[in-house]
């Protein structure tokens, strides 16, 4: 019985690959280290097991093709013996089990750093501990048994193939073929309709009007009794964008002449079928409010869902005495993670349509026009980007722009980083002389600062800095001076950076403002630095300041 015992786990020690397990090992405990933010028991639960999962399985799949080879050109092998084997492969686990214990324990302390800065307690250590540890062994064993699942199907496929095939040319093509199936089948049954019932439950909520507030009952809105935009049609984001902002009143009290009231124009994507009907009723809107006799015009590309951060629109309207139109074009109806993945073409097919729509308008008024200015945020600025070719159009063509938390993709940022002068960092790239791109990090970096353009980004927002080249590449911003906002304990491993920032991008606007992918009032400061309003000074921005920080998102 003692034999039976010992021969059953002497088959179940052989079982694992060695390569696997250390990778594993590897790859799960640099998961455990800290990234940008704070994340929950819950969220590194599921990065430790997906982590613990890859390595396993890309070592596993190197063990077998060195193997393989080692067969196919027959060369030398000296195997262990079985006590040998046994022994080794003992010491193996045993020191990934230590290494697991010491990575655990040594992320404590390295996340604590994190968690002061933003103001989080740890949970307990039962918790942290035993929450992530279960946690993270089902997320593995689910991958492990859906990669059991796709084994024996690529054995089906393989044996079909050897019937006409070489075992090995067959094994080849089967793989090729099980892989081109299965990507096929998450992208069309799994990704793609998902995403088109989520975009039919987002457009319903739009036009639905249950608890929406009153249409503006202004004439220089859309959606008001002047206006061509059904209310419904608008939006939820475009409901509240246009009854919100700074009436009459409230600019009294800080402009410096007389004042009146702002034009706000935004046209959702329920509003018309095309980007060219949408962009067409937007200019539509804009004539028929003044909108191209003001001193000003602003064009903004909205998030996602259609959201205005109104940080970006107020500080232009106070500034100007309301002597300003806004005007804007709803591109998708889901949230800025989902429109990225299947509609970051619309944002920057909307933006160019538009923007070149009121340029060709503005164009026709000769010498007198408005000021013209862009802003976006997030997936916003990305859109905003495509309007330009490069940093020298967007001087050539706008008076002045504010970029706010850009993510990689974004057109403008990535010159920018190419071009900067030799020892700026990637967070904070000089361009030129540095005075017409400002790239900020935090507020005190805009300050005392004039510019044409305003990149804020923060050194702990991943919105910016989540990059695929992190896969196998280490960043700039890890290898220079880190921000003062960035953990001196990151360090930068392939595959579990990535993913890190992938998880940090989740949590990223769950924090204070002025962390991660919220900036508060900096816009503020932004567009001080752009616009350099006559009569206004650091006092009078300091209490415009002060105003603007009640205004909820």
């Amino acid at each position: 019985m003692a034999n039976q015992v010992e021969s059953r786990w002497s088959r179940l020690l052989r079982r694992p690959s060695l390569l696997g397990l250390v990778l594993a090992t590897w790859l799960a405990a640099q998961s455990l280290a800290p990234s940008l933010l704070v994340r929950s028991w819950v969220f590194q639960g599921v990065l430790a097991g997906l982590s613990f999962a890859l390595g396993y399985g890309v070592g596993l799949g190197l063990t077998r093709l060195v193997r393989g080879l080692w067969v196919r050109f027959g060369w030398p092998r000296r195997p262990f013996t079985p006590s040998a084997d046994r022994w080794v492969r003992l010491t193996v686990l045993g020191l990934c089990l230590a290494y697991a214990t010491w990575a655990a324990l040594d992320a404590v302390d390295a996340h604590r750093w994190t968690w002061e800065r933003l103001g989080y307690a740890r949970s307990s250590y039962g918790v942290v501990f035993g929450g992530t540890l279960v946690l993270a062994v089902v997320v593995a064993l689910a991958l492990f048994v859906v990669a059991r699942l796709l084994k024996l199907v690529w054995r089906a496929v393989t044996r079909v193939g050897t019937r006409v095939l070489p075992a090995w040319i067959a094994g080849g093509l089967a793989l090729v073929l099980v892989g081109w199936a299965l990507l096929a089948s998450l992208n069309t049954f799994v990704l793609e309709r998902t995403l088109d019932g989520l975009n039919a439950g987002f457009a319903l909520g739009d036009r639905d009007l249950e608890g929406a507030p009153n249409p503006p009952t202004s004439r220089l809105r859309s959606g008001g009794p002047a206006s061509d935009v059904d209310w419904a049609e608008a939006g939820r984001e475009g409901r509240r964008f246009l009854t919100r902002g700074p009436t009459t009143d409230d600019l009294e009290g800080l402009a410096t002449g007389e004042v009146v009231e702002p034009v706000r124009v935004f046209v959702g994507r329920a509003s018309a079928d095309t980007v060219e009907e949408r962009v067409d009723l937007a200019v539509r809107e804009l004539e028929r409010f003044g909108g191209f006799e003001r001193s000003a015009l602003l064009v903004v590309v909205p998030t996602g869902t259609g959201w205005i951060n109104e940080q970006l629109v107020q500080p232009l309207e106070y500034f100007h005495a309301g002597d300003i139109a806004t005007v804007t074009v709803q591109y998708s109806h889901l949230p800025s993670p989902l429109a990225f993945i299947s509609e970051s073409a619309a944002a920057g097919d909307t933006a160019v349509a538009l923007f070149e729509a009121v340029e060709d308008r503005l164009a026709a008024q000769g010498s007198e026009r408005p000021d013209l200015y862009i802003a976006g945020e997030s997936l916003g600025s990305f859109g905003g980007s495509q309007v330009f070719d490069s940093l020298a159009d967007s001087q050539d063509r706008v008076d002045g722009a504010v970029w706010v938390g850009p993510p990689e993709t974004m057109r403008l940022r990535r010159e920018a980083e190419r071009v900067r002068e030799p020892g700026s960092p990637q967070v904070r790239p000089v361009v030129g002389d540095g005075e017409a791109f400002l790239f900020a990090n935090r507020v005190g970096d805009v300050e005392g600062r004039t510019a044409h353009s305003v990149f804020l980004q923060h050194g702990d927002d991943p919105i910016v800095w989540w990059d695929w080249d992190t896969l196998a590449d280490e960043p700039d911003w890890l290898e220079e001076p880190l921000d003062p906002s960035v953990n001196p304990a990151i360090r930068w491993a392939p595959v579990t950076t990535f993913l890190q920032l992938a998880v940090d991008m989740a949590v990223s606007n769950d924090f204070d403002e002025d962390h991660g992918h919220k900036y508060g009032t900096q816009p503020l400061s932004a567009w001080y630095a752009v616009v350099r309003p006559p009569g206004w000074d650091e006092e009078r921005v300091a209490l415009l300041r002060e105003r603007l920080a009640t205004i909820s998102r």
